[in-house]
């Protein structure tokens, strides 16, 4: 069994790596822009204080090998499979998001849409075991009130017409799971996609969402955070290392019930999220936007076909603030010394 994680640098596959490593399975990691130190220092500062289990993780990054692809190039795509023959198994989250693509829909279509339709070829071409993509909770589209109150949590085969979204990124998140459900029908392939919510942990780069990183780090570092929507504004919210989690056993699972998974999470407001942050960091200094109502996302998702799926549930909402607020200073603290 040997993995790949395609943007496997970046702030969910970076975690994908570390999941994988942490089990000893042998994994190629591609991304655009390596950045190689970062996805170590994540492994790295979690287990400093065990040596036993740090000497076992740095013997399973001397084994990895990483690569720069650009999954839109279906030759050096394809050369990926020719040179490791022995790839089982892909984790493909190498796209780019709603800004970029907003930015630039050549590059964005060019990645999202014929990168993805590159990773499902290989799938059929170099007989994979299995392939999980993430797909997003923009495909349900930029408004809760199309499938009811606040209350009601969105389930995989609830409907939204283009008419009810904003976001392109997430129209192209519904062309990706229609064309990967051609290819299981058409090549008897073994394909799935998740609908992460707001995926919030410390490390998010770049993106339009860099607040889910902001709302947390900000405080532990003694930071003051400037949330871009009301206190109001009610958003669902999943940690990073979860979401990790979530994908390896997915991948893993010999078989799979569905071919579409809600990765659920916490529904909060804005006010309650900053409430849990305060009650870990009693001074931590925040303001929001109460000209913006809310933001452009549907409020809550249902998780629970993927939890029956993998036998997995992800953390509190105050478990994994607290972990991200450890790790923000535990960073902050390697930096200085």
């Amino acid at each position: 069994m040997k993995f790949l994680v395609t943007g496997g640098t970046g702030f969910i596959g970076a975690r994908v790596v570390v999941n994988l490593w942490e089990r000893k399975i042998p994994v190629v990691v591609a991304d655009l822009n390596l950045n190689i130190e970062w996805t170590k220092q994540i492994a790295l500062l979690k287990y400093q204080n065990n040596e036993i289990k740090l000497a076992e993780i740095e013997e399973q990054i001397r084994q990895t090998t990483f690569i720069e692809l650009d999954v839109s190039d279906r030759g050096a795509v394809n050369n990926v499979f020719l040179t490791y023959p022995d790839i089982t198994h892909v984790v493909h989250l190498a796209y780019l998001m709603s800004a970029e693509v907003e930015a630039d829909h050549h590059r964005g279509a060019s990645v999202n849409i014929l990168g993805m339709v590159n990773m499902f070829d290989m799938v059929v071409d170099h007989k994979l075991t299995r392939l999980v993509f993430a797909s997003s909770e923009t495909i349900y589209g930029a408004n809760h009130s199309a499938y009811g109150g606040e209350d009601y949590a969105i389930r995989e085969d609830d409907f939204c017409s283009l008419d009810d979204h904003f976001y392109t990124y997430g129209v192209m998140k519904m062309l990706n799971e229609f064309t990967a459900k051609k290819y299981i029908q058409t090549k008897g392939v073994s394909i799935a996609s998740m609908r992460p919510p707001v995926v919030y942990g410390d490390g998010r780069m770049r993106g339009s969402v860099l607040w889910a990183c902001e709302f947390a780090t900000n405080p532990a570092l003694g930071k003051e955070v400037k949330l871009p929507f009301s206190k109001h504004a009610r958003d669902c919210w999943i940690y990073v290392d979860d979401v990790a989690e979530q994908f390896v056993r997915l991948t893993l699972k010999p078989e799979l019930k569905y071919f579409a998974y809600n990765n659920g999470g916490h529904s909060v407001t804005a006010e309650e999220l900053m409430q849990t942050v305060a009650n870990i960091v009693p001074d931590a200094r925040y303001e929001f936007d109460e000209n913006v109502q809310r933001t452009s996302l549907v409020d809550r998702c249902d998780g629970a076909r993927l939890e029956e799926e993998i036998g997995f549930t992800p953390r509190s909402l105050a478990d994994g603030v607290r972990a991200q607020i450890e790790e923000a200073r535990n960073r902050q603290l390697q930096t200085v010394y």
